[in-house]
Order: structure tokens, then C-alpha cells, then sequence
């Protein structure tokens, strides 16, 4: 509404023309403006009241589904430690349709994610020079001369998308500062593990994932040939065995002598056993990639003697390696060679008769080896390896003994003779007569021993009331109905009970939820019987709280004892608001669950009070939205009504300014003739005299 901002006083007239104006105007505002506007304000009043009960009945509705859901209250678990060791063995979460009991659990194996290593390169950015292919749980992957092992890792990762991955993720350690290794990791735990297959050039046993493995033969002493029954054998040739080359001639070498000569030449092999039938028989099983020799024609006629092929993802065994022996004519040491006058790395060691070579260093599982050899005149390499290898208190010693072997290339080599993560160590001092200190030269880890199955893809084992189940995971959701049971440490033959119980205060919680949030709408609704109240007197909200008394007074027939709320100890008081005995109601649902679950249920009041509010929510057709429907329809009239009403108050304000300035200017215009008339007559009357 549009305020007078005239207030004049006519100049001729003398008359408050303003204040006539403004009296008039407000006089037809009152009229037709300010009802209008009270009618629109009413309106808003309104539509905050129903809006503010719709929110209260959304309450209501979300209590009510609540308490409609099986087992609502939610069930509790509880799950003892090892009475053994004191460990948590598991936890369990039980759902809303849970089954309540006492269960006997065991947890026999946790499920694993396989994990598997490959062996150290020393640059992980540089080309490999490996040509050609292998499997990885059924799809191939390619590698080409130009890959590195960085670029071997992406292929690998690019297999694992798409629509049928591998499900195998791969990545790099660093061993240094440019050299590491590739390690495949199974993205889900199982015993189905990871599946390698080697394909062309030897790939998965060139990049050190799986060893290489001949066929069974019935003797690791005999000769190759005869103990595999070749009438002819291929003549003597040279093969390669990953990075170092060893001659084998299968007609007088054992599979021991060949084991014996790659160790020697700086490889890692070893003789192995199985039981084939009723029988032992002997395999040799070496780290690296076995391939023929380019330009020696026999090469690969041995190797498919030997039946080599693609192996298993076993261990490698750890060896420490010497410096270069050479005698004192600079020929390469043989067992023969004499200890005084030994050289090293072509310089002399001043070893002499009655010298002491000190021998220490660590077994693989790192008990210590303390030996010492005081040299003789006939003393020879053979003596100090048969030293180093004493059964007593040698490297072959103890509960993991290790071997010590001399290679054609002059160098001292011990070996671990267990495969895997290896604390083997060597060290040769020396404490000459004069009691100076040398040595024989600096030893190192030559190949690391290492564990190419860093984790064994398994399945859990579990086993509940004398029932065995074996999962690929270790959260286990059929062990027990409705529970999921989260396994967390195996200890066969340790059971524990396992109880599920139905959660009784989180049922009383539950439904005392849903009887406030009735008692919030009751509450609006008294509020509204004041005369000066929105919904003083509205119908429509008296109907609508008349089906909610109406929900609570729901039979459930088919419960024989608790088939109405009252039983259950929730009724209405003499002032209308809804109680809860939580006693009663305790008792009930300790003794009648599943009783209480139907008189809350599809069936029972919280499908009639999820029915209700949704007839009193329900977007366009709903009581509530209905009524907010209505108000905001009116509102856009009556807004309109006020606009046009206030424009013609605005034109009428106009049409009397108008006039009043019109009727000032006639009468000013009279005042002026009438000044004038009065002038002329005064001039006539003194011309008169």
C-alpha cells in the first residue's frame, strides 16, 4: 500500500487538500486493500501450521517403519576371547533377521589373498631384451624386447580392467636405488590364488615367478641317462640356466652333478624328492629360466632330456659367494690348491703355514658359526670347504645347515639348504703367526634368498556346531542365519560360544521413539484448539488425527496374547497423550517376540500408522499437501486481488491530486480577476472624484 507524499494547503484556497486526499484513500484501503492483505497473512499462518505438522507426521512415518521391520529392537552378540590364549578369534554382527540361540564357532583357517614375487632386476626403467609370453589366470600377456620392467607391470595392471580382468594387481619393490622386482597381488582372498602359465621364451621363470623343474627321475646319483632309462643319450652340450651357463653330459653327470655345477657357477638349484607311487623319485629344481645355448647343437636336445619345464612358485635358497682364489702361479684354485700362497682377487693373502683362517657367520635361521683352521704345509682348499661344511660345528651343522661348494671360477660358494628369507653369512679372517690381522677377501650375498609365494591364497575354515564351511572370504554371512560372523585369528581346537540375543532395550528405545513422536502431533493438534490458533476449529485437522487414535486401536487377531498395544503396556492417558509401561513391555518382548514383531508388523499399528501418514503426506493427494495446495492456490488470488487493489487505490490517489491541483488553479485564477476587477474599480473611482 502506497503512503500519501502530498501534504499541501492550497495557496489560493487555503484548504488541507493532502489530508482530504489521504482521508479519502485510507477510508477505501479499509475497504478493499486490508482485507485482502488479512486474508493472505491468515493464509500464511496457515500454511506454516500445516507445514510444521507434515514434518511432525514424517516423524511419525519413519518411527512407524521402524517398529514395522522384523526384529526391530535389533539383536545384541557376544562373543567371548580364546579361553586359550585370550585372543578375539571373531566378532559377529547380527541383522534384523537374525535367528537368537547359543552357537559352538571354530575358527580352523582365515581366508588369504595370494601374493606372489618375481625376482630383482637391476634396473626396473631399462629393457629387459625378453621376448615373448605368459598367462596370468587365462589371459596372456605379451612382452616384447623393448619392455621394462616398469612397462611388464602396466600390462599387467591393464589386463586387470575391463569387463573380464585378471583380478591379479601388480607393482614394483625397490631392492635399491634403481633396481626391484615385480609383485603380483590376488585383488580377492581365496584359494583360488593366482594362476601363472608360462608360455613362449620362459617369461614367468625369466622374470622369477616360478622356477624350472625337470622331469622325475628314479636317481639324483646315477647317471642322467640311465637313471631316465635313454638307451642313446645327446651328447654333451651347454645349456643356460637363468644367467649363468653349466655343460652337462646326461651319459656320466647325475641330476647331483648338474645341481652341484650351476651352484658352482654362481646359479641357485637344488635336488628335490617326491613320492611317485610306491616309490621316491628326484627332480631338479633351479631358479631362472633353463634355455638352449645359441650355436650349440645339442643344447636344447638336453634340456628336453631332462624334461625342463615351467615349475611351481616355490622358494629360492640364499648364497654367499667369496672373492676369487687363485694359486700362487695365478691359476684358478681348485680343490687342490694349496692354502699358503693363496691369492686373492690376484693379490697375495700372506697365508702361511701356522696362520689361522677364523670362520663366522650365520646359518639361514642366524644361529652363529664360530670354526677356525690353523694352516698346514699339505692343507688345501679341500680342507678349509671341509671345515666350513663340519656336521659338527660347521655350516652343516644345526637345525638348518648350509653347504659350501668351490666353482670353476675359483670362488668359494655356501648355500643355504633351506629356501627363503636367509640370515646366511660368511666371513673369512685371518690372524697371521706374527699376530697381524688379514683376510681372505670380502664375501657377499650372491643370490638372496627369498620366498616367491609371499602369501598363499586360502580359504577360511570355519566350523559352527559341529558344521564345516569353507568360504573364500573371511566375513562369512551363512555360517549363522542372519548374522555375519568377521574372522580374525584361526586357533584349531579352540571353540567358543557364540550368543545372539534379541537387544531388548534397543526394542523399548525403538518404540518409545515412535510413541513421542505421536505425542508431538497430539501436542500440535491442542495447540491448534486455541482460539487464535491457524487450525482453530479446521476439519480437516480434527479428521486427520481421529485415523491415528484409529491406528493405535489396530487388532493383530492372529497374536494369542499381545494383539493390542494396551496389552503390551502402551496406552492412551485420561489427557489423550500415549504411555508406555517399559516394564510391561520388557516382559513382552523377553516372552512373546515374535508376538510383539506382528503387532508392530505388516499387519499390526505400524503398517496402520505408516498407512495414515501417508495419506497425510502424500505429495498432491496427501490431507497436508492437499491443504498447502489449497492455501498457496488462494494466496496467488488473493495476491492478485491485492495488487489490483492497491493499483486502483494508487490511480484514485492520482485522479484527486489532480482534481484538487485543477480546482487550486481556478481558484487562483479567480483571485487574480477578482484583484484585478478590484483594481479597475478603485482606478474609476478616484478618476471619478
Amino acid at each position: 500500500m502506497a503512503s500519501s507524499t502530498i501534504n499541501f494547503s492550497g495557496l489560493s484556497s487555503n484548504i488541507q487538500w493532502g489530508d482530504v486526499v489521504d482521508s479519502t484513500i485510507k477510508a477505501e484501503e479499509a475497504r478493499s486493500l486490508l482485507p485482502v492483505t488479512a486474508q493472505i497473512d491468515k493464509g500464511a499462518a496457515k500454511k506454516t501450521a500445516w507445514t510444521t505438522l507434515n514434518g511432525l507426521v514424517t516423524t511419525l512415518n519413519d518411527n512407524a517403519r521402524l517398529v514395522r521391520r522384523a526384529g526391530f529392537g535389533g539383536f545384541t552378540a557376544s562373543v567371548p576371547v580364546s579361553p586359550t590364549t585370550s585372543r578375539a578369534l571373531l566378532t559377529a554382527a547380527p541383522s534384523l533377521n537374525a535367528e537368537a540361540g547359543r552357537y559352538r564357532v571354530e575358527v580352523l583357517q582365515l581366508a588369504d589373498t595370494a601374493k606372489v614375487a618375481g625376482g630383482s632386476v637391476a634396473d626396473t626403467t631399462a629393457a629387459l631384451n625378453l621376448s615373448g609370453d605368459f598367462t596370468i589366470n587365462g589371459t596372456s600377456i605379451a612382452v616384447s624386447a623393448t619392455d621394462t620392467l616398469e612397462g611388464i607391470r602396466d600390462k599387467l595392471n591393464t589386463a586387470n580392467t575391463g569387463s573380464t580382468p585378471t583380478g591379479v594387481s601388480a607393482s614394483i619393490v625397490m631392492d635399491g636405488t634403481t633396481s626391484g622386482r615385480l609383485v603380483l597381488t590376488r585383488d580377492t582372498s581365496g584359494a583360488s590364488g593366482i594362476s601363472l602359465t608360462d608360455g613362449t621364451g620362459g617369461i614367468a621363470r625369466e622374470l622369477g615367478f616360478i622356477d624350472s623343474r625337470s622331469k622325475p627321475i628314479s636317481s639324483a646319483i646315477l647317471a642322467a641317462a640311465a637313471a631316465m632309462g635313454l638307451s642313446v643319450s645327446p651328447p654333451p652340450a651347454s645349456i643356460r640356466v637363468g644367467s649363468v651357463v653349466i655343460t652337462a653330459d646326461l651319459s656320466t653327470d647325475s641330476i647331483a652333478d648338474i645341481v652341484a655345477r650351476i651352484n658352482a657357477a654362481g646359479g641357485s638349484a637344488s635336488v628335490e624328492s617326491e613320492q611317485y607311487g610306491n616309490e621316491t623319485r628326484y627332480r631338479i629344481a633351479t631358479d631362472g629360466n633353463v634355455s638352449a645355448v645359441s650355436g650349440d647343437a645339442g643344447s636344447q636336445a638336453v634340456i628336453d632330456a631332462l624334461g625342463m619345464t615351467a615349475g611351481t612358485t616355490g622358494t629360492v635358497r640364499q648364497s654367499v659367494k667369496s672373492a676369487a682364489y687363485t694359486d700362487s702361479a695365478n691359476a684358478i684354485a681348485t680343490s687342490a690348491t694349496l692354502l699358503a700362497g693363496l691369492k686373492v682377487d690376484g693379490a697375495s693373502a700372506g697365508l702361511a703355514v701356522g696362520d689361522a683362517i677364523n670362520i663366522r657367520g650365520l646359518r639361514g635361521d642366524g644361529t652363529a658359526v664360530t670354526i677356525g683352521l690353523v694352516v698346514g704345509a699339505s692343507d688345501t682348499m679341500q680342507t678349509l670347504l671341509d671345515k666350513i661344511n663340519d656336521a659338527t660345528s660347521g655350516f652343516a651343522a644345526g637345525a638348518r645347515p648350509a653347504g659350501a661348494t668351490l666353482g670353476a671360477d675359483g670362488r668359494l660358494r655356501l648355500i643355504d639348504g633351506t629356501g627363503g628369507s636367509s640370515r646366511l653369512s660368511l666371513t673369512l679372517g685371518v690372524t697371521h703367526s706374527d699376530g697381524s690381522s688379514g683376510s681372505l677377501g670380502a664375501t657377499s650375498v650372491a643370490i638372496a634368498g627369498r620366498n616367491r609365494e609371499l602369501q598363499q591364497g586360502k580359504d577360511a575354515v570355519v566350523r559352527v556346531d559341529g558344521r564345516e564351511l569353507t568360504r573364500s572370504t573371511n566375513s562369512i554371512t551363512d555360517a549363522i542365519g542372519g548374522t555375519t560372523l568377521s574372522l580374525q585369528a584361526a586357533e584349531v581346537g579352540t571353540s567358543i560360544d557364540v550368543s545372539i540375543d534379541r537387544d531388548i532395550s534397543s526394542g523399548v528405545s525403538t518404540v518409545q521413539k515412535f510413541v513421542d513422536s505421536y505425542n508431538a502431533i497430539r501436542s500440535f493438534v491442542e495447540e491448534q484448539r486455541k482460539v487464535d490458533s491457524p487450525l482453530y476449529a479446521d476439519t480437516m485437522l480434527r479428521n486427520l488425527m481421529d485415523t491415528f487414535t484409529a491406528a493405535l486401536r489396530t487388532d493383530v487377531t492372529s497374536n494369542a496374547t499381545y494383539n493390542k498395544l494396551s496389552v503390551a503396556g502402551i496406552a492412551l492417558d485420561r489427557f489423550g497423550a500415549l504411555k508406555m509401561d517399559s516394564d510391561t513391555f520388557k516382559k513382552a518382548m523377553t516372552n512373546k517376540p515374535l508376538e510383539i514383531e506382528s503387532l508392530f508388523g505388516f499387519s499390526g499399528i505400524g503398517a496402520a500408522f505408516i498407512s495414515a501418514s501417508d495419506n497425510a503426506t502424500q505429495y498432491g493427494s496427501g490431507t497436508i499437501s492437499a491443504q498447502v495446495k489449497s492455501i498457496d492456490a488462494a494466496a496467488v488470488r488473493l495476491k492478485k486481488r491485492q495488487v489490483d487493489a492497491q493499483a486502483r487505490l494508487d490511480s484514485h490517489r492520482e485522479r484527486l491530486v489532480a482534481q484538487y491541483t485543477q480546482m487550486e488553479v481556478m481558484i487562483s485564477r479567480l483571485n487574480a480577476q477578482k484583484s484585478s476587477l478590484a483594481a479597475v474599480t478603485n482606478s474609476l473611482q478616484n478618476n471619478g472624484n
